[in-house]
């Protein structure tokens, strides 16, 4: 209990904007944080979802509401996975060998121009998708913060590694912890995928199948450039799915609906 406990913490604080914890980081510390990664996305959602009710009755156009919903998701979880968006797009501009790649993911002191254009664009496709979106929309999209979080943990757990980074000490050393967590992360979509559905079957879907086409991009940008996942490259696949998801909503309530 005192390790899943110990998980919970160490996963507040370093993927939310709650308080940072003064325990050290290792593998005794960690070996459960995975499993409650997702839960922040479930805070997220939850945000999300009540904002969906209040905004029509504080805003009278979509650009403020486009807004909260775009940068909600960078300030609950302290930027953390925008820190991996960021430097990812860095290494993979660089065009430079692979060590030399995985070396500016890991450099604390990186930052290129480049990414941070990246960043400016992408906060604008963001609010420009969520300004589309209609209010219904705003909670089918909700739980896709759950998905993208329980994805990003399977991709730690099960895929080949590129280099020595955080990501080692977050894979238990028994094979059974290990699966237990997987089948755990596994529900987490099941179910959040469920209330997609049950929402809106057309919508959910396609919000769906973007979160699965933002994974796959991850992993074949993870091996073809970096010769595997790393924490930082799941923090630019975790960006890049949540603007996927909602990008499915938009295409399902435009085309299907």
């Amino acid at each position: 209990m005192k390790k899943i406990f110990r998980g919970f913490v160490m996963a507040f604080s370093g993927y939310s904007m709650s308080p940072k914890t003064k325990m050290e980081v290792n593998r005794e510390n960690c070996s459960y944080i995975l499993l409650f990664i997702p839960l922040i996305g479930a805070l997220i959602g939850v945000i999300i979802n009540r904002w969906g009710v209040a905004y029509p009755y504080l805003c009278n156009y979509s650009l403020l509401p486009a807004v909260v919903g775009a940068v909600i998701p960078s300030i609950l979880s302290g930027a953390s996975h925008l820190d991996g968006f960021f430097r990812t797009v860095d290494a993979l501009r660089s065009h430079k060998s692979r060590e030399e790649k995985i070396h500016i993911l890991q450099d604390d002191a990186h930052g290129g121009y480049f990414a941070i254009t990246a960043c400016i664009c992408y906060f604008m496709l963001a609010i420009g998708v969520w300004s589309e979106i209609l209010t219904n929309g705003f909670f089918i999209v909700s739980f896709g913060y759950i998905i993208s979080r329980s994805l990003y943990g399977l991709s730690l757990l099960f895929f080949r590694h590129a280099g020595e980074g955080k990501a080692d000490i977050y894979v238990p050393e028994s094979k059974a912890s290990k699966y237990i967590q997987g089948f755990i992360l596994l529900v987490y979509i099941a179910v959040a995928g469920g209330f997609m559905l049950a929402i809106n079957k057309f919508v959910g879907c396609s919000c769906l199948i973007c979160a699965f086409v933002a994974f796959l991009y991850y992993l074949l940008v993870s091996y073809k450039s970096f010769g595997g996942v790393m924490e930082e490259i799941g923090g630019f696949f975790i960006s890049i799915c949540e603007v996927a998801i909602p990008i499915g909503a938009l295409i399902a309530y435009k085309w299907w609906l």
